[in-house]
């Protein structure tokens, strides 16, 4: 928003806004408010349409309306009107450059029913409009379009820009069509001054009794006298809106002589309609409550208590619940006086907090404000007051705040982790026995991350199932586990990531019936067998030449084809991971046993001198002497 010769500032006056965070350009001749600011400034603009609304909000953010100039405000003024919502730059309604989008030629468009030659061009058509009209801003133009087939991008932005301006209050179709029985039907209701195949005026009677509902929707309002809504064009809703919105109750009223049953009808539409609005208004009160002061509640207290409570759903206790308002607060503020003046004196007591927070711009603390605020302010609070002021006016400070996700984190670390159960056995169990599982990164591209989790047969060495995703998360491990199916005695193993601690999908793998085991915390032998194979992947495969996560997962998908039914392994009998499942199956009992003993014997040898080896690492570290050393290794 660029206010050029509108107002040439001065050296001071240049100095005082450059300091502001939400200018982003100051010079002698020209004043640039950021894109952000922009937006807070239209977001208060469009509830009035005014330029208080901007005046109020430039006050609020700091600015001297008199510095600034009252021309840059009537400037944002018109900006706004004229354009909507502040862009960077961009296609308003798209956030894309205009060039970039490929347009629908015209004959296309017109094909699909909601477009018509125009001369050399081409418009939305007027049933189009209408009935677009009817459910926006509700259902959005975009949305209509698309229920059509077509691609709002390439409508285009102007043609749906234009229209939105249409019926935020430009000229509409105003063209009347009646047939001979819609003239006579609307002819003799009291409310029409004329009704002619192309014209279609109200009378002053109407608009005197409308005035009141003019907060309801137009055809709503229209219905409360018998008239169809939907028997008429947009532009005439919109010119009977308006006068509507302008009339003066005080006007000339014009006395009608009206059929007793439709004077009946007409009544019993306006009952429903002032009840739905009593409604209306009640909410209003229900939702501004919080924000009203003790003065304001004071006064609405006696209003209620002096409104006629004759009827059951206008007694007080009735009122109270659709305030919001309970009847305890009710009657102790129609009855103590000194109602509120403990929350007033909240009030001074938390400018003292506040003056202690804001000394210096340095966050702080409940201890260090309690510190601060004697030699400050010169009184004294406890923390737990000092705490209660912070909390009620929203001013915690973020000063090592407690982490919820922490105490959750703990709470899942007690109650759900597992037991060791298969403490390195990765080799003694049958084929699908034991599964283990682990997350690992993946580095592509320049520096880009791709996540890797996946699912290892711990005796066949077979990669079961495997995902890749951007995130590391939930999905990411209920995903990896979504193609097992039920099984017994199965072992299903895991580190101790945070993932594998969540109630779904712990209670998924139950649901399954495999028995889940834990690593023990920080010790990455006891899943060695899956680390492994990670670090064999990393070495052999090459993800720097892919660009996108679709190419990390293809050269995955590969990888594991290859490694599954092609790659070798020394340690199987020099076979594939299928080749030596398949091996193991064809095995006799006798023969599987024979297996089972020689593997019995590579583990109690692997488990001697992982043993041996803790013990000199704690010698190293001073727990014990050389002697009780050399006793235990004897």
């Amino acid at each position: 928003m660029n206010m050029s010769q509108i107002k040439r500032y001065t050296k001071d006056e240049i100095d005082v806004l450059s300091k502001s965070p939400y200018v982003k350009n100051i010079r002698e001749n020209r004043l640039t408010f950021t894109y952000e600011f922009r937006c807070i400034l239209y977001d208060e603009w469009i509830k009035s349409r005014s330029v208080v609304s901007i005046r109020k909000v430039l006050k609020l953010y700091g600015f001297d309306c008199n510095m600034l100039g009252w021309r840059i405000i009537n400037t944002i003024h018109y900006i706004f009107n004229r354009d909507g919502r502040p862009t960077r730059g961009k296609n308003k309604t798209f956030g894309i450059p205009n060039s970039m989008v490929e347009r629908y030629d015209d004959e296309f468009l017109i094909d699909s029913g909601i477009f018509k030659r125009f001369g050399k061009r081409i418009r939305f058509t007027s049933e189009f409009i209408d009935k677009v009209y009817k459910e926006y801003p509700e259902v959005s133009i975009e949305s209509q379009l698309e229920s059509y087939g077509l691609i709002p991008e390439r409508v285009g932005y102007y043609r749906i820009h234009k229209l939105k301006k249409k019926f935020d209050g430009d000229c509409l179709n105003t063209k009347i069509d009646f047939d001979l029985e819609m003239v006579n039907q609307y002819s003799s209701n009291p409310y029409v001054q004329r009704c002619t195949s192309t014209q279609f005026l109200l009378n002053n009677s109407f608009y005197n009794e409308a005035y009141r509902f003019k907060d309801f929707p137009i055809d709503e309002v229209l219905g409360i006298f018998e008239i169809n809504g939907s028997d008429l064009p947009v532009g005439v809703h919109n010119r009977i809106q308006y006068k509507l919105n302008n009339w003066n109750i005080e006007s000339l009223s014009v006395s009608d002589e009206i059929d007793s049953d439709f004077k009946l009808r007409v009544q019993y539409n306006k009952m429903r309609a002032l009840e739905k609005m009593s409604l209306m208004h009640f909410n209003r009160l229900r939702n501004n409550l919080p924000h009203y002061t003790f003065e304001q509640k004071k006064v609405l207290c006696m209003w209620i208590k002096e409104l006629p409570h004759d009827r059951y759903d206008y007694s007080i206790q009735s009122l109270l619940k659709k305030i919001g308002l309970s009847r305890s607060s009710y009657y102790s503020i129609l009855s103590n006086d000194n109602y509120g003046m403990k929350d007033k004196q909240d009030e001074i007591d938390f400018q003292y907090i506040k003056t202690v927070m804001d000394y210096k711009g340095f966050k702080k603390g409940s201890r260090t404000i309690y510190m601060m605020l004697p030699g400050m302010c010169g009184v004294h609070f406890g923390r737990a007051k000092i705490l209660r002021l912070m909390k009620k006016y929203g001013c915690v400070c973020t000063v090592r705040k407690e982490r919820p996700e922490l105490k959750t984190n703990r709470e899942n670390l007690k109650n759900n982790r597992k037991p060791n159960l298969l403490k390195r056995r990765f080799r003694l169990a049958r084929p699908n026995e034991i599964l283990l599982t682990d997350v690992s990164y993946l580095k592509y591209s320049t520096n880009k991350t791709e996540y890797f989790s996946c699912i290892k047969d711990a005796v066949t060495g077979k990669i079961v199932n495997h995902v890749t995703s951007s995130s590391n998360d939930l999905n990411l491990a209920t995903n990896t586990i979504a193609c097992l199916d039920s099984a017994e005695n199965t072992l299903f193993h895991s580190d101790q990531g945070i993932l594998y601690f969540n109630d779904e999908f712990q209670n998924k793998l139950k649901e399954l019936g495999y028995e889940q085991s834990m690593s023990r915390r920080g010790n990455c032998w006891d899943n060695s067998s899956q680390e492994s194979y990670f670090g064999h992947m990393k070495d052999e495969c090459d993800f720097s030449k892919c660009s996108t996560p679709e190419d990390v997962k293809k050269k995955v998908d590969e990888y594991i084809y290859y490694y599954n039914y092609e790659r070798p392994q020394w340690s199987r009998n020099k076979m594939t991971p299928v080749d030596y499942e398949k091996y193991l199956y064809s095995m006799s009992d006798g023969e599987y046993s024979e297996y089972m003993e020689i593997e019995q014997e590579k583990y109690d040898k692997m488990m001697e001198k992982a043993g041996i080896k803790a013990l000199k690492r704690a010698f190293e570290l001073g727990a014990f002497t050389q002697e009780k050393l050399e006793l235990w290794l004897k």
